[in-house]
């Protein structure tokens, strides 16, 4: 009798070997999740166990996440998010379950644009790592060379998935349909949570106040109008649900047809309510400029019989946008434009004048992630504050560094009586004062707030606060009790340096109600927010990657989106569904990236790079030979 052992191919072992190294990296991140990492590895195992089931899941998933689950405001983490470990399930699971072959890449021109720009981006990032702006140390991510690696994963998130997305197009046809369709739930998902944080902080249907939305996107924790590119990136693929096949969607004698247009025209009316929640101009123009161009490129003739509905859709998603600007306060905003482009052209020019000169700097750029530091470094205006651990003995000190409205806040939980603040702060460089604060915040706007300070009359003198302040008010309730305001306690200083360091805020029963108030655990569950945000950016991504990647990083950005436009626009002609919304999604991302920085938040750089691939992945119909430019 004779035994016969098997052997793995080393193609095997190897896809083996690669997909645990994506999800060890992932259980890593959940062993420090600083809240509840048992829940966290709760969530992400059943994700495992569905995307194992059903491989085609990440389609819907994926794109609900990115934009929907962010828990930086109670984490502090910057580095990282939920949604990478996500990616990193996603990866690791498809990898084991259904790998890509060799051929699942795009070809022609769109994957000769795409090698150019992974390869521009690893230069910018190495550029970054390297630069000697980033020899001061700093616990704020943004001025540390790391940044580099913050703001690349997008991309690199986006080309490791991208075999998976050829994968499917290649057995299916259909990613951009379904990568949309994943999109249009994730605009719900983020709608409600808008619809929730305008219902506490100020009126669900009044758009004529000063209150602009931040929802799941704690990346405006500085500024920035991420949640309007998203909204307006987002918005034209609620046309995609209208296109569903037979057996995806029955209730009844209904038909999918008439489901699918139902949901079509109630996620253009959530994504219109998200949009117009924003209050940003500049995404108004990328919403409007997204459905026209996605109703231009809607396919026409008998295949596609709901076409005039459709671009009826859009007229009427432009027509509201046009009437909330008619009649309600952003009519002031509209007419002080030119006023706000006077700041911009002052923030760009700021920002350039701080750039090195040369041929491959121009060329390159100065390295991704660098533009913060070269402002600290070498400007004298729109400089960015900073934060920094020392290590003193037993105790840890954080040296806070203000150059503009900085605050460092946590968020508490109260049961509406006094708490008792303590702490220890002492100035650095000359006399100056400590405030702390507790208000009801989500990021940028504080409500309800009372406080204490104290003065620091000694250089180098640690004085003691200790006061106690009301919470009566706070946190106030809606929804019967379902949803509640949040509120944080701050710690501010004037123009300055101050240490501060065993910061403790308990309740009448002597509860701590602060995580790492000794900061043990370097700035987890600690955040900042910056109400000066041109010290954080230049408003125009286009500028930002001229100073970041250079001249050839701006024209790859361009070919990207250029090359998915072309080929979107090809397929969705030829009637392709789900490719027109891709046009229109990136010409609004395009739009939005002309008054503000939209690749710094790396979870809607990475929607917006899967947006281009599935484009690039669309293959248009009518003549299966006719040459592609994906």
């Amino acid at each position: 009798m004779s035994s016969v052992t098997r052997h793995a191919s080393p193609e095997t072992v190897a896809r083996v070997v690669a997909a645990l190294v994506p999800l060890a990296a992932a259980t890593y991140t959940v062993v420090l999740y600083p809240l509840g990492p048992w829940v966290l590895g709760a969530v992400l195992a059943a994700y495992a166990i569905l995307l194992w089931m059903r491989p085609a899941a990440f389609l819907l998933i994926l794109p609900i996440v990115l934009p929907a689950y962010d828990m930086t405001m109670w984490t502090g983490w910057l580095l990282i998010g939920e949604a990478d470990l996500f990616v990193l399930a996603t990866l690791g699971i498809l990898l084991l379950r259904t790998p890509p072959e060799a051929g699942d890449l795009p070809r022609g021109p769109g994957g000769w644009i795409l090698a150019a720009l992974a390869m521009l981006w690893a230069i910018a990032v190495i550029a970054g790592l390297a630069s000697p702006l980033g020899a001061m140390p700093s616990d704020i991510p943004y001025l540390e060379p790391l940044n580099a690696l913050r703001l690349a994963r997008s991309l690199i998130a986006a080309l490791l998935l991208m075999p998976f997305l050829a994968r499917r197009q290649r057995t299916h046809g259909d990613v951009a349909l379904r990568l949309g369709q994943g999109i249009a739930c994730g605009l719900a998902v983020v709608t409600a949570i808008v619809a929730a944080e305008r219902l506490l902080y100020a009126n669900l249907l009044d758009f004529s106040g000063d209150y602009r939305v931040a929802g799941p996107f704690a990346s405006m924790h500085v500024g920035g109008g991420h949640i309007g590119a998203y909204a307006a990136l987002a918005l034209p693929f609620a046309l995609s649900l209208g296109t569903l096949s037979r057996g995806t969607l029955s209730l009844g004698t209904l038909r999918p047809r008439i489901l699918g247009i139902g949901a079509a025209v109630l996620g253009l009316m959530l994504g219109v309510y998200t949009l117009a929640a924003t209050l940003a101009r500049t995404a108004y123009l990328a919403g409007a400029a997204g459905m026209v161009a996605a109703g231009f490129a809607w396919p026409r003739g008998r295949r596609n019989a709901s076409v005039l509905g459709r671009i009826l859709a859009a007229a009427v998603v432009v027509g509201g946008l046009a009437g909330i600007v008619a009649f309600t306060g952003m009519r002031a905003r509209f007419a002080d434009s030119s006023g706000d482009f006077t700041t911009r052209e002052g923030n760009w020019q700021a920002g350039l004048a701080v750039r090195d000169t040369g041929i491959l700097p121009t060329l390159f750029g100065m390295g991704l992630g660098s533009y913060q530091r070269a402002m600290l470094v070498r400007s004298r205006v729109d400089r960015p504050s900073d934060l920094r651990l020392l290590p003193q003995g037993a105790n840890t000190a954080l040296e806070i560094r203000d150059e503009t409205a900085f605050f460092l806040g946590q968020k508490i939980g109260t049961d509406g009586g006094p708490v008792r603040v303590r702490l220890q702060a002492k100035a650095v460089d000359e006399p100056n004062m400590l405030g702390v604060s507790l208000c009801d915040k989500v990021l940028l706007y504080s409500d309800q707030c009372r406080g204490g300070s104290i003065n620091l009359p000694v250089r180098g003198r640690w004085e003691t606060l200790d006061v106690t302040l009301s919470t009566a008010g706070l946190g106030r309730a809606a929804l019967g009790g379902l949803l509640h305001r949040l509120v944080e306690f701050s710690v501010f200083i004037q123009h300055g340096r101050v240490e501060v360091r065993n910061v403790s805020v308990t309740d009448a029963a002597g509860n701590q109600l602060l995580a790492n108030g000794d900061f043990a655990q370097g700035l987890d569950r600690w955040l900042f927010t910056d109400d000066t945000h041109v010290a954080w950016r230049m408003l125009n991504v286009y500028l930002m990657l001229l100073f970041e990647t250079g001249l050839l990083g701006v024209a790859a950005y361009l070919a990207l989106a250029g090359a998915a436009l072309l080929q979107a626009l090809a397929s969705a002609r030829s009637g392709i569904p789900g490719a027109a919304p891709v046009v229109g999604a990136v010409t609004a991302f395009l739009v939005s990236g002309l008054f503000d920085d939209v690749l710094e938040a790396p979870r809607l750089a990475t929607l917006f790079f899967l947006v281009c691939i599935a484009g690039l992945l669309t293959r248009p119909a009518a003549d299966p030979l006719t040459p592609s430019i994906g």
